[in-house]
């Protein structure tokens, strides 16, 4: 029989030879402390470009033994370790012998300058030269002492070094050896010049004996539960440590807790056993790990309810004392009340935790906000209860997108933006239902209905006009140039509309906007009764209108910009000629050559086309449904006394014959909001 020579295959090697930074350099702070060391020094070194060129990690433990080198690193797992538990009275960490390899995932060049005393001390260099197999070492050479081993790791790789330096790379540190070093307080553990004491990290604010591990071949294993609490944040785990509380594994707590630092360690040899037997990381197949995990968890989950029920009376008495609770105190309070109050108290300390303003808020505003959340709790808990819903069902990347955008704008903003989106969208529908449906487009063009709801949404024919302010000057210019819009609903002739009645004719309101310094635009919007098309006679009309207004002495023609707006149900074949004109936009019939005046024709449906589509882009978004339905509602909390009722045929009669007078006024001049 030949033996069948076995050579490890680069994904072998690339596992074994694979780890995040921190653990890495951890495995080098392990082996020296295994190796008996009482010092452990990491040091970085910097190139020109303050960029980390070069890392060490030196220990003043027992060296390498030169007679062990070819058995310590010509082969890969079995470490010398696993025959022992314990070396020069402490207990040991690596017994996979694959924890050199870890120093690879740091750098390509790895030396360690070993120092030992067999006879006398002697030393020699060990290089790993880019690749896990690839060791060599020097020849022997005496030496003065002591005993000691540096490792240097060079040609460092880019990917995660970061973390080395990061503000909280020596928390991390002291996560990893906070029980080891608690356990043996004469050890030193050097960051980069700073010494890592557990207690400046760290203190045990839990420490509890948990039901003792019987395994099947009669060992019997304790199992203590401690609970760290950490100066700052942490990332929340559950730790699997031997006894002298070196992790070996951990697991995610899964716990929400915010403002708590904690982390929760058992230690128990049962799991260093397991993790001799390769079966720690399989703890899903291991039910007693699992029963402890899961007891382990529990604990953590009455730490943070004691926790946050501290907090949480400290809180309510301050608010008590600073007479902004809302509840008066009361001897016997009702279950329901008794819930009120426990709810208002938990949504109430949350309202200090997510908004920083409110802690900067003078007594008045707090008062006036916990009694509108008393309230609401009280009186709309079916609206509270949809807000917390759909908060806390967000996803996590939702979240995060949330808490992105916060940073930038509050949620108020946020929230006034979507509902500005949503009920434009349920205009448009609202809109389009008044001017087609045919209950409505008859009886829509009486005076303080249409137009004084389109003066509110001037956006619908220019986006620049959602704020606005009046001028009494431009009400005056346009009343003095009214004739040159033909005969109008102030003439003393009868109008009639399609069904016979007599009604408004045409509607106008103008509207002023400052967008720069100096700089005035004004928007003139002259609505048509539906039967009227726009044609030749209206083009004109608009057209000697606009140049008499503009051109009005009382104006600063270089700083003053005038966009004049014809609307109708429709154009005839000559407007629509203009309408549709090379190199222009499409509805501009008229621009002079200064850009000063513009003059267009628009279809109620191009308008209405144009608005949903400048919409659409953010409702694929917001995912918005406007329907008959949320359109009806909100122009009724919003128009309902512009909104024409629809009459029966009994009132219908009654409204021919007592609306036999013509109404005068044909301009509205919006206000400032």
């Amino acid at each position: 029989m030949k033996p069948i020579p076995i050579s490890p295959k680069q994904d072998f090697l690339d596992r074994v030879g694979t780890a995040a930074p921190i653990k890495a350099v951890s495995e080098l702070i392990w082996n020296g402390l295994d190796a008996k060391a009482n010092c452990v020094e990491v040091s970085y070194k910097f190139n020109g470009c303050d960029v980390l060129d070069e890392i060490t990690v030196k220990d003043d433990g027992v060296g390498i033994d030169a007679s062990n080198v070819e058995i310590l690193f010509g082969g890969i797992g079995e470490s010398w370790k696993r025959t022992q538990d314990r070396f020069g009275g402490r207990t040991l960490h690596g017994k996979k012998g694959e924890g050199r390899f870890k120093a690879f995932s740091l750098g390509d060049f790895v030396e360690w300058r070993t120092t030992y005393k067999a006879e006398s001390y002697k030393k020699f260099i060990i290089k790993g030269l880019g690749h896990p197999c690839s060791f060599s070492y020097s020849d022997i050479e005496d030496s003065s002492g002591p005993s000691q081993t540096e490792v240097v790791i060079s040609n460092l790789k880019d990917k995660g070094l970061g973390s080395l330096t990061a503000s909280n790379a020596l928390q991390e540190f002291a996560r990893i050896f906070a029980l080891y070093l608690s356990k043996n307080p004469t050890i030193q553990l050097i960051i980069n010049g700073q010494r890592i004491i557990p207690s400046d990290y760290c203190r045990p604010v839990v420490v509890q004996s948990l039901q003792p591990i019987k395994t099947k071949n009669g060992k019997t294993y304790d199992v203590i539960l401690e609970i760290l609490d950490w100066s700052q944040p942490i990332e929340r785990e559950i730790s699997l440590c031997d006894s002298s509380g070196i992790e070996l594994h951990a697991v995610d707590a899964r716990l929400r807790a915010k403002g708590l630092n904690f982390t929760v360690q058992l230690k128990s040899d049962y799991f260093a056993e397991l993790a001799n037997d390769n079966l720690l990381i399989l703890e899903d197949l291991e039910p007693s790990v699992n029963s402890l995990i899961e007891e382990a968890r529990e604990y953590a989950r009455g730490y943070v309810r004691t926790k946050k029920a501290e907090e949480q009376a400290n809180i309510v008495s301050q608010w008590k004392e600073e007479d902004i609770y809302p509840y008066k105190d009361k001897a016997d309070l009702s279950p329901v009340e008794r819930a009120e109050r426990q709810v208002f108290d938990i949504i109430g300390v949350n309202v200090e935790d997510y908004l920083p303003a409110f802690e900067d808020a003078d007594k008045k505003q707090k008062k006036f906000t916990f009694r509108l959340l008393a309230q609401a709790i009280t009186n709309n808990p079916e609206s509270l209860q949809t807000i917390i819903t759909d908060v806390l069902g967000l996803k996590k990347e939702a979240q995060d997108e949330l808490a992105d955008l916060l940073k930038k704008t509050d949620l108020a903003n946020v929230i006034k933006s979507a509902k500005t989106v949503a009920n434009r969208l349920d205009f448009l529908v609202g809109l389009k239902n008044l001017l087609f449906d045919k209950e409505t487009k008859n009886s829509l063009l009486e005076r303080d209905q249409l137009h004084k709801i389109l003066e509110r949404e001037a956006w619908l024919f220019d986006e620049n006009f959602t704020l606005t302010v009046s001028e009494a000057t431009l009400e005056d210019v346009l009343k003095l140039h009214l004739d040159k819009l033909g005969r109008r609903a102030d003439d003393d002739r009868d109008v009639r509309r399609e069904d016979g009645g007599r009604g408004r004719v045409d509607l106008m309101f103008s509207l002023s906007n400052k967008p720069r310094i100096g700089q005035t635009d004004h928007l003139i919007v002259e609505l048509k009764r539906p039967s009227k098309k726009i044609d030749i006679e209206v083009l004109n009309q608009i057209q000697s209108y606009a140049f008499a207004v503009a051109d009005d002495p009382r104006f600063d023609k270089a700083s003053t910009h005038w966009k004049f707006i014809v609307v109708s149900d429709g154009l005839d074949s000559y407007a629509e000629k203009q309408a549709h004109q090379k190199d222009r936009p499409v509805g501009q019939v008229f621009v002079d050559d200064d850009n000063r005046i513009e003059v267009w024709a628009l279809e109620w449906s191009s308008v209405i086309h144009d608005a949903e589509a400048r919409l659409q882009f953010i409702n694929q978004t917001l995912s918005y449904n406007a329907d008959r339905e949320s359109a009806k509602a909100y122009l009724t909390s919003k128009y309902e006394q512009f909104i024409p009722k629809t009459p029966t045929k009994m009132q219908v009669g009654k409204k021919a014959r007592g609306n036999g007078e013509i109404e005068q006024v044909t301009m509205i001049t919006e206000q400032s909001r």
